[in-house]
């Protein structure tokens, strides 16, 4: 229970007697309330309202699977428009190789034909 203050009569300081202070300095130095007991005192956690999916591998794996997760938690995952786009480029620039590649062969195969075969 809160304590709350008294209202005091609007008297001037000089006007008060002492029989009102004594009353005050018996009530200020009464003893208090023993305090509650430990096992009350005591902060209880609050229940977890979020569960770890990987909490598992603490058991089943090594230190260095969970620093994976960590590490895989961190990335930025492309949209799928930037993965459709790179897949493009990167058919493209597949395409652009194995020409250049297949011409160069060629014409290697075509010099080294004329060289010794001819």
């Amino acid at each position: 229970m809160a304590r709350t203050q008294r209202r005091r009569a609007a008297t001037a300081p000089a006007a008060r007697d002492e029989s009102q202070d004594s009353v005050e300095r018996v009530r200020d130095n009464a003893a208090k309330p023993a305090p509650a007991p430990i096992a009350a005192r005591i902060a209880r956690p609050e229940p977890r309202t979020k569960r770890n999916p990987f909490g598992f591998l603490k058991r089943i794996q090594p230190r260095f699977v969970a620093d994976i997760v960590a590490e895989l938690r961190k990335v930025t995952w492309p949209t799928f428009a930037e993965t459709r786009y790179l897949t493009v480029v990167v058919a493209i620039v597949a395409v652009a190789m194995g020409l250049f590649l297949g011409t160069l062969d060629l014409g290697f195969g075509w010099i080294v034909e004329r060289i010794f075969f001819s």
